[in-house]
């Protein structure tokens, strides 16, 4: 007889009330469906055992200690058979003559949970911690051999903003133009990631295709040119913008005439209207980095000097090396006349300044006679004179490297998804354990089931049976993508191609009853790997085609690649003291293949194989639809499939220990279950739905 269990209570059912059950495949893949495993709505008697679960539900006035928001597990059994695990939905009350009720209820497979226990939580919410680290060479190499974090972290060199090129003046990564720490960008392991989601959320998985996926990884950034951090000693975050200073003349500033070496404008004003956000102005002269950053300045200048036939200099100046350092030429033997009277207002390129570097104004005559006066009115104007901090970049090194702060704006559950959608996932729920999911490729899931179980003398042959041709499953277009991801490149493709880099299409205009397009959209951007001008450096180039300075992409969809290794390429770095240059002859590289230099053998993140923008052997041939997704389709697709609807003399033990991945053997052809439904309360006939399996489509003899 039927058992169903709430909470561990045993619940008292009608005797010959049907509890109709529906197991469905569509369920292992669609994580995102609002059911899963499911039952039509069925009622119990309100006796005094349910009573004293539910409460008095059915008294008008009172309100019963039982909450219908809360899921609480619950159980279907027969004759000590497991049938379904879950939980209940009470979904009405029946008061039958003022003196007898029965509560209708649903009861929900767990496998509809995933998505529901997952929620809207970001990335950006996951509690990372535990793989922060130092921004430094150390951490930045030992993440290339796999021993940071274990392999979770691995640290590439994306283009985020740096827009790199190289001519024959200018190398880039040499010697005197070395890589900062915040140059390099980590990438995160997606393996370990979708763990991360998973026992967030209450489940564990066991995954043979993910442990053969250690090289996938997903790229950390959202947007920054650096890698966002925080002060390991305080714990505290390190905004930037906290950071900034905008100090002026609050009088007249007159007969400055320092002439050769000149010296420093010590007047400056901090005071309302001026700011010192993060306390870095001191003796009213000195702006001093809080720590390791590109510092931009902004300088505005009015006044007059009595040189009208000599020039004078005014810089900015490194006081705390020796010797000191001139950073910024803000004017360099400027005419008098053409500055008397006239609004002067310029812009520093970015400064790269280490802790504790120590700026100040500069300024110096031609001659001792001559003077320069500064107008200062306690404003900030243009007819005023002021310098600011207008821009600070996050930490280029040293910060603690907060993992999850610098993830890609995306919501946890989809990025489970887009991995289903690119890898055609199933995602199986064990019997014994339903928070434990089985998480596999549909090809490798329907390998792992029974080879042959034979059911022909298990048909009813007094029932109808139907066969039919799969084409009312079919649409005419079908379509693999991701999602435009707004860089050089994929901007290219998408707007010569109208297309998204890596798109497989399939057109069927031999089926006269197929209509619409079904698209299988991932929400990943592809991460093309293509050369930095005037290089053979093969890197992934985040940029917005723009005249603008600032090219980066302010808010960037997530890319998944492949860690490459690291392929000869020589970049010259910083130590960890910022003050030494190492050379290294690799450089580590991420790209859509398995193999940077791939081969026919790869494995290729896109759909569909596409021109490369690096050198390449030859496109492979496991591409995404190919690899994963082709098998699938052949299935369902071809000419030759067939759908067949019987029903079926299975025990309880049958329904129990099938698999959507059995091979189901009828007199001479395989099949394998799209659906069985069912009465739990009775031995009686179980409908079933099943897909014709053909045999393997061979592409041709090579």
């Amino acid at each position: 007889m039927l058992r169903l269990t709430i909470d561990g209570n045993e619940i008292e059912l009608y005797e010959n009330e049907p509890v109709n059950l529906s197991y469905q495949f569509s369920n292992l893949q669609e994580i995102n469906a609002s059911s899963g495993n499911f039952s039509q709505t069925f009622r119990i008697p309100l006796t005094k055992k349910n009573q004293d679960y539910f409460g008095p539900v059915n008294e008008f006035g009172l309100i019963p200690d039982w909450d219908p928001k809360t899921k609480v597990d619950a159980e279907l059994s027969y004759n000590t058979i497991p049938v379904m695990r879950g939980f209940v939905q009470v979904k009405a009350i029946y008061v039958q003559k003022g003196k007898y009720a029965d509560v209708e209820l649903v009861f929900f497979g767990e496998t509809a949970n995933l998505s529901r226990d997952i929620g809207d939580d970001m990335l950006t919410d996951l509690d990372l911690s535990a793989y922060d680290h130092t921004l430094n060479a150390t951490n930045i190499e030992a993440s290339w051999t796999g021993s940071l974090s274990s392999g979770a972290i691995r640290y590439g060199l994306p283009d985020k903003g740096q827009n790199w090129f190289a001519n024959q003046t200018d190398n880039i990564w040499s010697s005197s133009n070395p890589l900062e720490h915040g140059d390099f960008t980590p990438y995160f392991r997606a393996s370990k990631l979708l763990e991360e989601i998973l026992d967030n959320a209450g489940y564990e998985m066991d995954s043979t295709f993910f442990t053969r996926q250690s090289n996938l990884y997903l790229l950390m950034n959202n947007g920054r040119r650096a890698v966002i951090g925080y002060d390991a000693t305080s714990g505290d975050d390190i905004p930037p913008e906290q950071e900034t200073m905008l100090v002026g003349l609050s009088t007249d500033l007159t007969g400055l005439s320092a002439h050769n070496p000149g010296a420093a404008i010590t007047a400056w004003s901090e005071s309302t209207p001026f700011y010192d956000t993060g306390s870095n102005f001191s003796g009213g002269s000195t702006f001093t980095a809080p720590f390791r950053a590109y510092y931009t300045f902004r300088i505005n200048l009015y006044g007059r000097t009595n040189a009208t036939n000599h020039a004078f200099d005014l810089w900015l100046e490194k006081t705390s090396v020796t010797p000191t350092e001139t950073v910024w030429e803000i004017l360099d033997n400027y005419p008098g006349l053409a500055f008397n009277d006239q609004v002067h207002n310029f812009t520093s390129d970015p400064i790269l300044l280490n802790t504790g570097d120590a700026v100040k104004i500069y300024y110096e005559m031609a001659s001792s006679s001559e003077v320069l006066n500064l107008d200062g009115d306690n404003t900030i104007s243009p007819q005023s004179t002021w310098w600011q901090v207008l821009d600070i970049t996050d930490p280029t090194s040293g910060q603690t490297v907060d993992v999850e702060a610098n993830m890609p704006e995306m919501k946890q559950i989809d990025f489970v998804s887009g991995l289903q959608k690119m890898f055609n996932l199933v995602f199986v729920p064990d019997r014994n354990n339903p928070k434990k999911l089985y998480i596999e490729p549909f090809n490798d899931y329907m390998n792992f089931g029974t080879a042959k179980k034979d059911w022909t003398n298990k048909i009813d042959l007094s029932k109808d049976i139907t066969i039919e041709p799969t084409t009312d499953l079919q649409a005419r277009r079908y379509e693999w993508t991701h999602s435009n991801g707004k860089d050089l490149v994929n901007e290219l493709v998408f707007k010569n191609a109208d297309r998204v880099y890596g798109r497989y299409r399939v057109d069927d205009p031999q089926n006269d009853f197929a209509s619409g397009t079904k698209q299988i959209k991932s929400p990943f951007a592809p991460h093309v790997a293509s050369y930095i001008p005037g290089t053979q450096y093969a890197v992934h180039r985040l940029l917005v085609d723009t005249d603008q300075s600032d090219k980066r992409i302010k808010n960037p969809l997530p890319r998944l690649a492949y860690w490459n290794g690291t392929p000869a390429g020589e970049i010259n770095y910083y130590e960890d003291d910022n003050s030494t240059v190492v050379t290294d002859t690799d450089y580590p590289a991420f790209s859509q293949y398995s193999a940077l230099n791939a081969t026919v053998t790869s494995e290729d993140l896109g759909y569909g194989p596409e021109r490369p923008f690096h050198l390449i052997q030859a496109n492979p041939l496991n591409t995404l639809y190919y690899q994963y997704w082709s098998p699938f389709v052949n299935q369902l697709y071809s000419s030759d499939a067939r759908k067949l609807t019987a029903f079926f003399r299975l025990t309880r033990a049958d329904i129990a220990t099938f698999e959507f991945s059995d091979k189901i053997y009828l007199k001479d052809t395989y099949w394998r279950i799209l659906s069985i439904s069912y009465d739990a309360t009775s031995e009686d006939l179980v409908k079933v739905e099943l897909l014709k399996v053909l045999s393997e489509v061979r592409d041709c003899e090579w």
